[in-house]
């Protein structure tokens, strides 16, 4: 709160309403506190004047009824006393309370009229000399009472009126003039009494007035001087703030100097500071900012200049065009972060491998692209490309995981390309992709045919989309042979795309497409159907109790609810899990072994068989059995093909140590690509537990193979019947 100090901010604070207004329950409470305590003095008079009444005519007269006065009298002083005590002892700001003066002026109305009772009942009864003496002892606790209560006009009225009004016209009406002398005598008294107890009251509100007025002043003054106090903070403040002010000034003025004076060797500072950034703007203008390599921008400006360049007799301009594989899904498993990490490795070998090329470029996240002129033969480019496959597929350290990266590499050169560096840029894309559809670590040269086939896989990539909506895509079985028991025991589910004009398309032509456009996962969910569904329909039908292998991907098995996808279509189709085997080729395994092995597990809670094809080919095998719990291995065709009987080779080799070391593990061992007696009897004298390929059969539909598979049982019917 702040004040300004003048007449008319002071003056309103002590008038009287303002007083009366702001300290009006106080005051209530300061005159309820005068009466209480002045009520013990006139409360004794007359309890001393009323019994010595009683005294002087206890005589003459019955005891009894002044007994029974006295009494009364008693009862009533003891009832005054009580409220007086009990006042005393309330809360202060509870005094004020307006029960307490109607309390108060209840009792000094009953006193009043007793008092008058007992000069009404004992003055006829008296002697003219007692009735004095009963008259000056009433007078006297009267005029004592009414002193005490005139602070109140209220209560002063409420005890003088009983008291003397009507005693006074009682003793007035009758017929003795001694008693109406009597009478005239207390309404004498009584206007004295009024006229007293009226300038009493002013005398006590003027100074109850005066009282609060002089407590207003003070704590105005208090208040006043916290004001002032206050005042002079701020004044002080703003002294300090404008002495800082000014101290901030001088050296914004001195700090101004410096920078006039230094202003001119800024200026050089700067000039150089420009060069730099804009040579730095050009270099991320053609650079690739993550691995310093030059991006496609600068891979096009060199390439045209060296397409306008002669080229010296003998001389070719190359471009290599490297893409790795699966890189959306390392991204996906790893993280960008450790992808990047990956990317920044690989490009560090290329720069450091490649220094006499002209350029190394990254044109895409994962692409890369090689420009250099070279005197060397078709055979020589190809040994350089897979040289460069060989140096990007070794080990990459990413935290405690060491991942292998494959990349599939296209080559174009200048003379194929009519000397047009866009087409050469075109031609090396399109033998790149040519090699990834020979699989992984595959280096092809740009030909003329590729040029139609690239038409040809754009258009079969658009048909694809919408060959599972159409129902185009059939599921067809490969029967697998127990060898120990000589019987056909499990089949293994393969997609066909049965194509509206082209018939039966191969799928070495759509599943690379599948799974470079992300329609895989989908197209491996409707063969998980199909074929629990068909061997669930065999079952039920008696044809045979047949397990059916599936293949399932990375992308399904990252789903988060994959575990509860085959759950369901179980369920569905009411087949026993142990029927079902979900198979993962090796080379799509991912590093992130721990998270693969747990969903593996929840798999085989549910009493899914698993199992890993292609086994062998990658360079983890050993690794992937030891943290992966999985029931089957099946080692793949390229070790089956040379086996000719004689055990001799390599290939023998590693087949017998594949099918002793996952016996060993408790696993079960499959062969694929047996097409040879002598493959199957190399693969039974050793152990093998079951085989695919086609010396047993080739995939066929879902009927044909239920024939084959009832003609079987007939046969055993027959056996076991002879």
């Amino acid at each position: 709160m702040n004040f300004i100090f003048s007449p008319d901010t002071v003056s309103p604070a002590i008038e009287p309403e303002s007083i009366r207004e702001r300290y009006g329950v106080q005051m209530e409470a300061a005159l309820n506190r005068r009466l209480y305590r002045a009520a013990p003095l006139p409360i004794a008079l007359m309890l001393s004047g009323g019994l010595s009444c009683m005294a002087l005519l206890w005589e003459p007269h019955e005891p009894s009824t002044l007994a029974w006065l006295s009494g009364w009298l008693v009862l009533l002083i003891g009832l005054s006393l009580w409220r007086t005590r009990a006042f005393h002892r309330a809360p202060v700001e509870r005094q004020a309370d307006a029960g307490w003066r109607r309390s108060f002026l209840l009792g000094a109305a009953v006193s009043g009229a007793t008092l008058t009772q007992v000069g009404i009942f004992l003055m006829p009864l008296a002697t003219p000399l007692q009735q004095a003496l009963i008259h000056g002892l009433l007078a006297a606790a009267t005029i004592c009472a009414s002193m005490a209560y005139a602070a109140s006009l209220g209560a002063f009225l409420a005890f003088a009126l009983p008291a003397l009004l009507p005693s006074s016209l009682y003793l007035l009406g009758l017929d003795q003039r001694l008693l109406q002398g009597w009478g005239v005598l207390g309404l004498i008294l009584l206007a004295a009494l009024v006229l007293s107890a009226w300038q009493i009251n002013r005398a006590t509100r003027r100074s109850l007035l005066q009282r609060f007025q002089n407590r207003s002043l003070l704590e105005f003054e208090k208040q006043a001087r916290r004001a002032t106090a206050r005042l002079n903070d701020e004044l002080a403040r703003e002294v300090e703030l404008r002495r800082r002010v000014e101290k901030a000034l001088r050296r914004a003025q001195r700090a101004l100097e410096e920078r006039v004076s230094e202003r001119t060797r800024a200026l050089t500072a700067s000039e150089q500071a420009r060069r730099e950034e804009k040579a730095l703007r050009r270099y991320l203008a053609s650079h690739d900012p993550m691995t310093g390599l030059a991006n496609r921008s600068l891979l096009l400006r060199r390439l045209k200049i060296l397409t306008r360049r002669p080229q010296p007799p003998g001389r070719e301009l190359v471009l290599l065009h490297i893409n790795l594989d699966r890189f959306k899904l390392l991204n996906e498993s790893l993280g960008h972060q450790a992808a990047d990490e990956i990317v920044c490795e690989l490009a560090r070998r290329l720069g450091s491998t490649l220094r006499q090329a002209d350029t190394v470029a990254r044109i895409a996240v994962d692409e890369f692209v090689v420009l250099l002129e070279s005197d060397k033969s078709l055979e020589e480019l190809e040994q350089l490309g897979r040289r460069l496959l060989a140096l990007l597929r070794h080990g990459v350290q990413v935290g405690e995981h060491e991942v292998v990266v494959s990349a599939s590499l296209g080559i174009g050169l200048l003379s194929a390309a009519g000397g047009d560096p866009t087409t050469l840029l075109c031609q090396a894309a399109m033998a790149m992709r040519h090699a990834k559809q020979f699989g992984s670590n595959t280096v092809q040269f740009y030909r003329d045919s590729l040029q139609g086939g690239s038409r040809e896989r754009l258009l079969l990539e658009a048909q694809l989309d919408k060959a599972l909506v159409r129902g185009e895509l059939e599921v067809f079985y490969q029967p697998k042979l127990n060898v120990a028991a000589n019987r056909l025991q499990g089949a293994e589910a393969l997609v066909r795309w049965r194509h509206p004009q082209r018939g039966l398309v191969s799928p070495a032509s759509f599943i690379p497409l599948a799974e470079e456009t992300g329609q895989i996962d989908a197209i491996g969910a409707f063969v998980l159907r199909e074929a629990c569904a068909q061997a669930r329909a065999w079952q039920q039908s008696g044809v045979a109790e047949l397990r059916v292998a599936v293949n399932i991907s990375m992308g399904q098995l990252r789903q988060d609810d994959f575990v509860e996808q085959v759950g369901a279509v179980l369920a569905k189709t009411g087949l026993p899990a142990h029927l079902l085997e979900l198979e993962l080729t090796e080379s799509q395994l991912s590093d992130d072994v721990e998270s693969l092995a747990r969903v593996f597990l929840r798999l085989r809670a549910l009493g899914v068989r698993l199992a890993i094809d292609d086994f062998g080919t990658g360079y983890s095998s050993l690794g992937y059995l030891k943290h992966l719990p999985v029931d089957v291995v099946k080692i793949d065709r390229t070790f089956i093909h040379s086996l000719d009987g004689s055990g001799r080779g390599g290939d023998a080799a590693i087949t017998r140590a594949i099918i002793a070391m996952a016996h060993n593990l408790g696993l079960e061992v499959v062969a694929e690509g047996v097409e040879a007696p002598a493959q199957l009897e190399f693969l039974r004298e050793h152990g093998c537990d079951e085989i695919q390929g086609y010396l047993i059969g080739q995939p066929v539909e879902a009927a044909i193979l239920a024939n084959r598979l009832r003609g079987q049982a007939a046969q055993q019917a027959c056996a076991m019947s002879d």
